[in-house]
């Protein structure tokens, strides 16, 4: 992910993003952000891509560690648990026990445990 300057943080696009709706979340400018993304624009924003968004970085709670047999997996754009149940041979409710996440929410770059490979 790029480097963003002092006073922002890196971000990744999600579905429905644009300039406006990241303003309205992070408490900033839609103006501020172009300016923090030279070149880039609000209606030509794609799935994953990096953005920096002005302003502190959100809080987010510590992380637990993943159990034993298990390891972090950084969700991917496309991603479900059916498919990620699948090729780890594990079920989607094994992974809802194990994480709690609404399945229907799943958010690009977002961090589950998977059984290890």
């Amino acid at each position: 992910m790029a480097q963003c300057p002092p006073g922002s943080f890196a971000y990744r696009v999600r579905p429905g993003d644009d300039f406006w709706r990241l303003a309205q979340r992070f408490g900033t400018t839609p103006a501020a952000i172009a300016r923090a993304n030279p070149g880039v624009s609000s209606w030509g924003l794609r799935i994953g891509q990096p953005l920096c968004i002005p302003g502190r970085t959100p809080w987010t709670p510590p992380r637990q560690p993943c159990p034993w047999g298990w390891e972090p997996y950084q969700i991917q754009p496309g991603d479900t648990l059916g498919p990620i149940a699948w090729t780890r041979r594990t079920s989607v409710a094994n992974l809802l026990r194990v994480n709690r996440v609404d399945p229907n929410n799943l958010r690009i770059g977002q961090i589950i445990c998977v059984p290890r490979a």
